[in-house]
């Protein structure tokens, strides 16, 4: 296969995660299958990998390798390992798009499909509420919680294609269009975690962009109007605003006491953890508490099978290896993002403050839920992620 047509072939693999991701796992695990087999005939015919980024490349061997060490170290290595083979392949989506979006057409193409993606996962959120009666809206999503993540990553990209460029108005004022929508659908997930995440992510920005302060400051005002007004007539949205202190709400109780067993169990496995996947038998198992009222057998067959926070998960699970990996991983893509953002000044809203923001609203809901282990969440963080890396270089020519 020639390098023009492992371009061309990766290209339309790229477009069609960009398309899929959000709406279908299994179409987005074709096009993940299709990239593999397109990279690995091109490899045996040419006896080398295609010019993927070095850097990044070793950064993620790296992390592997210490998560194949934890799994090597489980409870049950067989199903550790599998989660580990399970994180390579949502990483792909990353190394795709970051290699193989090389033209401006290319970049315009799979961000438009994004759009469109997000246009549609808005549609469906809205519909299911109003509509549908649904107490949550969620879209194409499994939860409300992970419609909440969508979210939080769809609000800086619109933002950004709203101000890039080098799309067409059309696309400009749709990507405008689409962000208010997805702003209404963040509050229609009910997601708390998502709401406070969203408040700090404009207050990183607003730390970032002194030119835009007063701007963001009207506009942010204008929109606390609204949510204010919309939540006076909203019974359900009132309710979830009353419980976020709650002591009271069992959410936020079982939370605790889950969080409490995930400190146990690192205090007990300390160096590599009960290894991936583990944690909901150790917890089910072992380390739940009398207090909690949702068991496994009350609210499914297996209970609870993470602790609702990131850094305690990765604690639990790996020990001080997997919670430094975890850490050092996305402290990595935090610094080279902050430093695109810095060689992207001129821009208003650019790719690498972009980037900043949705991993910020990531890690952040992440301190009350589990959100950075999940499939289609991780596949589209990673393809944004790449997407936002490759568009420096051809925005600037």
């Amino acid at each position: 296969m020639p390098k023009i047509s492992l371009d061309a072939a990766m290209y339309k693999v790229v477009l069609l995660m960009a398309l899929a991701v959000m709406l279908s796992t299994a179409a987005a695990s074709i096009a993940v299958g299709l990239g593999t087999l397109f990279i690995i005939v091109w490899s045996v015919r040419h006896k080398k990998l295609p010019p993927f980024d070095s850097n990044i490349l070793e950064v993620l061997a790296v992390y592997l390798v210490l998560q194949a060490f934890i799994a090597a170290m489980s409870w049950e290595p067989w199903n550790s390992f599998r989660e580990v083979i399970g994180e390579v392949h949502r990483l792909f989506p990353l190394i795709f798009a970051m290699t193989f979006i090389k033209k401006r057409e290319q970049l315009c193409g799979v961000l438009i499909a994004s759009l469109l993606a997000f246009l549609i996962n808005d549609v469906a959120g809205i519909y299911q509420y109003v509509v549908k009666g649904e107490p949550r809206a969620f879209g194409f999503n499994h939860t409300p919680t992970f419609y909440g993540s969508f979210m939080l990553m769809q609000l800086p990209m619109l933002i950004y294609m709203a101000k890039l460029e080098i799309l067409s108005t059309l696309w400009r004022r749709l990507a405008a269009f689409t962000a208010v929508l997805s702003l209404i659908c963040l509050v229609l997930s009910m997601t708390r975690g998502a709401w406070l995440a969203l408040v700090i992510v404009v207050v990183i920005f607003v730390a970032l962009e002194k030119r835009y302060r007063l701007l963001t400051a009207k506009i942010c005002a204008g929109l606390a109007v609204v949510f204010l007004i919309v939540a006076l007539a909203s019974p359900q949205i009132q309710e979830r605003l009353s419980t976020m202190t709650s002591t009271k709400f069992q959410s936020n109780t079982e939370r605790v006491l889950m969080w409490k067993a995930a400190a146990e169990i690192f205090r007990d496995y300390p160096i590599y953890g009960v290894g991936q996947k583990m944690y909901a038998n150790a917890y089910n198992k072992y380390y739940i508490s009398k207090e909690a009222r949702e068991r496994a057998g009350v609210i499914g067959e297996v209970g609870h099978t993470h602790p609702h926070n990131n850094l305690l998960h990765r604690a639990s699970e790996g020990g001080l290896i997997g919670l430094a990996s975890f850490i050092g991983l996305y402290v990595y893509f935090f610094w080279k993002f902050y430093n695109q953002y810095k060689r992207e000044k001129i821009f208003a809203f650019g790719a690498g403050m972009t980037a900043i923001l949705i991993l910020a609203g990531l890690q952040l809901e992440g301190l009350t839920d589990t959100n950075m282990n999940q499939v289609p969440i991780m596949r589209e963080f990673w393809l944004l992620a790449g997407t936002l890396i490759a568009a420096e270089n051809i925005t600037k020519r």
